[in-house]
C-alpha cells in the first residue's frame, strides 16, 4: 500500500512540473514573438504533437506557433491550430490574443485562396485592435492589409495602412520594421512611375539603413538603385544591385539589372535574366520579362520564339485574371468599413437617446426633450447633405479628370498617327515605340479591342491597329515590311479569325473599326 500511495505522488509531482514547464515555455515566447520569432519557432516545434497541454495553453501555443511562423517568412497549409486558438479565445473573450488570432488566420485563408473569408478575419483583427495598446501587432496588421490592398490595386488604401504600419513601427521604435515599411511605400510609388516620392521615401530610410539586414537591407537598395536608373546613373544603381544580389536577391533587383545589362549592350546577359525571371512568382517582373523576350525574338525574326512567349505571357494574364478578385476585397472592405460605421453610429444614437430618456425621466422636461431631438435630426439632415454635396463635387472632378485623360488620349494619338503615315509614306517600316504607343492608346481607349486582339500576334495585331485607325493597305505593308497582297490576305483571314465569318478585306475593315465603338470614340 505504501508503493501505490509513492507512485501516486510522484505522478502528481510530475504533472505539476510539466505543467510548469508548459507555462513557462509559452510565457518566454509571447515575450519574444514579436522580435525574435525565430527562437520562438525553434522553442515551439519540439511540442508540436505534445498532448499533455490544457485547452488554454494548447490555444496559446497554437497562436504563437503560427504568429512566429509567419513573422519569420514561413508559413503552414493547415489552418487546423490557428482555427483552435481562434475559437477558443472567442469563446473567452479574449480581445488581444482573438485579434491575433484572427490575422493569422485570415494569412493562411489568404494564401489558401479563400479570399473574403481572409480579408473579414483581417478586418475583424483590425476592429478589435483598435482600442489595444499593441504597437508591435498592429504594425504587422496594418503592413499585411497594406500588401493585401497592394495586390489588387487598391492604392488608396495601400498607402493608408502602410502609413499606419510607418507609426507603429516608429512606436516601437524598431529601425528594421521602419525600413521595411518605408520600403513597402516606396516600392509602390515606384510601381506607379511616382519617382519623387520613391525618392523621398528612400531617403526617410537612409538615416536607419546602416540598422538593417536581409532582405529589407536587399529590398532599400533596389529602391535606391530604382532612382538611380530613372535619373541615368547607371553605373551608381548597378553597384547599388550588385550589393542588394550578394545579400538578398531579389526578382525587382534581378529585373533591373537586366535592364542595366541591356543599355551596357550586354543582350546575351539581359536575355539570360529575362529568360530565367520570366518564372517569377511576382506577375509583374514575369510579364515584363516575357514583353523583352518577345521583343527580342521579334527583332530575330523568330517568329516560334514570338508565337510561344506570347503564349506564355497569355497565360500569366490568364491566371492574373483567375485569381484577380481586385473588385470584390475592394468592395468587402468597404462594406465592413460603413458596417461599423454605422454599428458605431447607432451604439452613439442609441447612448444618446438613453441619456435623453434618462433626462426625461429625471427633469420631466418633456418640450426640452422634443427640441433636443428635432436638434438631432437636423444635425442628421444637415450631415447629410454636406456628405451629398461633397459626393457631387467628388463625381465632378472624376467626371472632369475623365475628359481631360481622353482628350490627352486624343492628343497623343493623333501625334503617333501622323508619324506613323509619314513613315509609311517614306515607304518605311514602323518605328517600334510608336507602334507600342499606338496599341497602349488605342487599348486605353477601347478595353474591348485589347481582350479581341490578344491571341493574336504581334504583326496581326499591328495590321488590326493599323486598320482600325484607316491606314491604307499599302501604308500597313510598308510599316510591317510586307506586301499589299499579304497585307489583304491577313485581312480576309483574320476576318474568320476574330469574327467567324467570310468575306472580303473590306468586310473585315468594317468589322474591325466598329468593334468597342461603343466604349470609346477614337
Amino acid at each position: 500500500m505504501k508503493h501505490h500511495w509513492l507512485a501516486l505522488f510522484a505522478l502528481v509531482i510530475v504533472g505539476c512540473s510539466h505543467e510548469q514547464s508548459h507555462n513557462e515555455l509559452l510565457s518566454r515566447s509571447e515575450q519574444l514573438v514579436f522580435t525574435q520569432p525565430d527562437s520562438v519557432v525553434r522553442m515551439l516545434s519540439p511540442y508540436y504533437n505534445d498532448t499533455t497541454m490544457t485547452a488554454a495553453d494548447r490555444a496559446l501555443y497554437g497562436l504563437l506557433y503560427t504568429e512566429a511562423l509567419h513573422r519569420s517568412g514561413l508559413s503552414t497549409a493547415s489552418d487546423s491550430l490557428i482555427r483552435a486558438s481562434r475559437d477558443f479565445y472567442e469563446r473567452h473573450g479574449d480581445d488581444e490574443r482573438l485579434s491575433r488570432a484572427l490575422l493569422h488566420h485570415g494569412i493562411i485563408l489568404y494564401r489558401q485562396q479563400q479570399v473574403h473569408e481572409a480579408v473579414l478575419s483581417m478586418k475583424r483583427a483590425e476592429l478589435l485592435s483598435g482600442d489595444l495598446d499593441l504597437p508591435a501587432f498592429k504594425w504587422y496588421l496594418y503592413s499585411v492589409l497594406g500588401d493585401v490592398n497592394d495586390n489588387v490595386g487598391n492604392h488608396a488604401l495601400t498607402f493608408r495602412y502602410y502609413k499606419q504600419a510607418l507609426g507603429a513601427a516608429r512606436q516601437c521604435d524598431n529601425r528594421q520594421w521602419t525600413v521595411q515599411t518605408l520600403n513597402n511605400i516606396a516600392m509602390t510609388f515606384d510601381m506607379l512611375g511616382q519617382k519623387d516620392s520613391l525618392r523621398y521615401y528612400t531617403q526617410q530610410a537612409q538615416p536607419y539603413y546602416e540598422d538593417t539586414h536581409g532582405e529589407v537591407r536587399a529590398t532599400y537598395l533596389v529602391n535606391c538603385a530604382s532612382y538611380m536608373l530613372s535619373t541615368g546613373q547607371c553605373r551608381e544603381a548597378k553597384s547599388c544591385l550588385m550589393e542588394s544580389r550578394l545579400i538578398s536577391p531579389t526578382d525587382r533587383g534581378e529585373k533591373l539589372l537586366a535592364d542595366i545589362y541591356l543599355a551596357e549592350g550586354d543582350t546575351a546577359a539581359a536575355i539570360q535574366q529575362w529568360y530565367r525571371l520570366s518564372g517569377s512568382l511576382s506577375p509583374d517582373v514575369a510579364i515584363q520579362s516575357y514583353r523583352q523576350l518577345i521583343t527580342y525574338m521579334n527583332r530575330l525574326g523568330d517568329l516560334r520564339g514570338v508565337a510561344e512567349f506570347s503564349q506564355r505571357l497569355n497565360e500569366v494574364y490568364h491566371r492574373l485574371y483567375e485569381h484577380s478578385d481586385a473588385a470584390a476585397v475592394i468592395d468587402l472592405q468597404s462594406q465592413f468599413d460603413e458596417q461599423i460605421k454605422e454599428r458605431r453610429q447607432y451604439r452613439t444614437v442609441i447612448v444618446l437617446l438613453a441619456a435623453i430618456l434618462l433626462v426625461i425621466v429625471l427633469s420631466a422636461l418633456i418640450i426640452w426633450y422634443n427640441r433636443r431631438r428635432m436638434d438631432l435630426l437636423n444635425a442628421r439632415f444637415a450631415e447629410s447633405q454636406m456628405q451629398y454635396n461633397l459626393t457631387r463635387t467628388e463625381l465632378t472632378l472624376m467626371r472632369r479628370m475623365k475628359e481631360r485623360e481622353q482628350r490627352e488620349n486624343s492628343r497623343q494619338i493623333k501625334d503617333v498617327l501622323s508619324r506613323l503615315h509619314t513613315a509609311a509614306a517614306k515607304g518605311k517600316p514602323a518605328p517600334e515605340e510608336d507602334m507600342n504607343a499606338l496599341a497602349q492608346l488605342s487599348y486605353a481607349m477601347r478595353p474591348k479591342l485589347r481582350e479581341l486582339l490578344s491571341p493574336l500576334g504581334s504583326k496581326e495585331q499591328q495590321v488590326c491597329l493599323l486598320t482600325v485607325h484607316h491606314f491604307l493597305p499599302s501604308e500597313i505593308a510598308n510599316l510591317i515590311i510586307a506586301t499589299p497582297q499579304a497585307v489583304t490576305n491577313t485581312r480576309v483571314r483574320l476576318l474568320r479569325k476574330l469574327f467567324g465569318e467570310t468575306g472580303g478585306a473590306k468586310d473585315f475593315d468594317t468589322a474591325i473599326k466598329e468593334y468597342g465603338t461603343d466604349e470609346a470614340i477614337l
